[in-house]
């Protein structure tokens, strides 16, 4: 450490004096470099094999007389930086989990924890190369995988909240993620290798906000692009996703199948024109429920189960498919009272849909959103009978 107020100045003083540089070795089981230096509640070392805190022995500031280092756990990290949510240190270990560094009261430390264990599948054989946090307008932990997926952790620690998701694209691979505060909202930016028409390319792309004025102004594409002005059949500038087959939402209505061709250029079907229109490559957003079990004459794990209607509580949400698996889904009927040519408006409240019967030991239910739609999930309610 360097006197203090300085950046440079390492030296010290015989007898020492309290504003003297410092040099320590920290007492450890295995010699390992400090990969990281983290300021929480106290300064936090990180080491590919030991957690450290470094502080002051009966004094509030450290000195050649009270800098105190003592171990808190002995996990190890890795070289991504490390990102705080609150006063929570959240780092990769060496063994490609996602850990917590929380102080606790009870124990006069810090305590290490898993935020893996619910979701371990995402993490098996696979390490976290990159890490970002945003705090607006919802807390999530971005995490980019080894295998090229975006992982997301919505983490509220005060609420103990943590849930993961996802996230994939189409002919690419994320390799960084990173974070920019634009005004009242954090957002996410990230460096997708993309394979396109047969040659490998990067882009920088933008993470889209989820909050929108009106179904038209909805932008739910991957690399896409968006178009505000006169009713246009053709539209252009998209060079960057030639010869991919791309989805588009004009002026709310939702179209896929579309190519792009050589040119960069999409045509939409024959008669259709559009004023505000995104297109990109498609989306396709899966839910898939845990198995369902209740204790109904006896349990339900091990008996036959067939879910035969499905009750979903959705906010500002259209193109809803239900099924007992991915492969037979039934859309939910969004039409109502609009107008003949004019989108299904967006849907909030309880929605119904009888689905294909399917007796099978799991009793799971799919979801699924293919278009550029937003579909925003509240809570799901099954009708389930047992068989013996």
């Amino acid at each position: 450490m360097t006197k203090s107020g300085t950046e440079s100045n390492f030296s010290f003083s015989t007898p020492s004096r309290d504003d003297d540089g410092i040099r320590i070795r920290l007492a450890a089981l295995k010699l390992n470099v400090i990969e990281h230096l983290v300021p929480v509640n106290d300064l936090i070392a990180l080491s590919s094999a030991t957690e450290f805190r470094v502080g002051s022995i009966n004094a509030d500031a450290i000195t050649p007389s009270t800098v105190n280092v003592r171990p808190q756990s002995y996990v190890g990290c890795n070289k991504v930086q490390p990102v705080i949510v609150n006063n929570n240190l959240i780092f990769p270990s060496i063994d490609g989990n996602l850990r917590e560094f929380v102080y606790s009261f009870q124990v006069n430390g810090y305590l290490t924890g898993n935020l893996c264990v619910r979701s371990s599948h995402l993490f098996d054989n696979f390490d976290i190369v990159d890490m970002a946090f945003t705090k607006s307008p919802t807390p999530i932990v971005w995490c980019v995988s080894s295998n090229g997926k975006l992982l997301g952790l919505t983490y509220v620690p005060e609420q103990q909240v943590g849930a993961w998701h996802q996230h994939e694209t189409i002919n690419g691979q994320f390799e960084s993620v990173c974070v920019v505060r634009e005004n009242n909202t954090d957002a996410t930016y990230v460096v997708v290798k993309r394979v396109i028409n047969g040659s490998t390319v990067r882009y920088v792309e933008r993470l889209e906000s989820r909050e929108f004025e009106s179904l038209e102004k909805c932008f739910f594409v991957d690399s896409g692009l968006s178009y505000d002005g006169s009713p246009l059949n053709v539209f252009g500038g998209l060079l960057h996703l030639r010869g991919q087959t791309v989805s588009a939402l004009v002026d709310g209505a939702a179209f896929t199948g579309l190519v792009v061709s050589s040119g960069g250029e999409v045509t939409l079907p024959d008669g259709v024109t559009g004023s505000v229109v995104c297109i990109g490559l498609p989306i396709t957003a899966d839910v898939e429920t845990l198995p369902f079990d209740a204790q109904v004459e006896g349990f339900g794990q091990g008996r036959q189960k067939n879910i035969s209607k499905v009750w979903l509580r959705v906010q500002n949400s259209s193109g809803v498919f239900v099924g007992p698996n991915a492969g037979s889904l039934t859309e939910y009927k969004q039409r109502t009272f609009e107008p003949p040519g004019t989108p299904p408006a967006l849907k909030t409240g309880e929605i119904e849909i009888v689905i294909s019967p399917n007796w099978n030991d799991y009793g799971r239910i799919a979801i699924r959103q293919p278009y550029a739609l937003p579909l925003t999930i509240m809570s799901i309610t099954m009708e389930a009978h047992f068989g013996g």
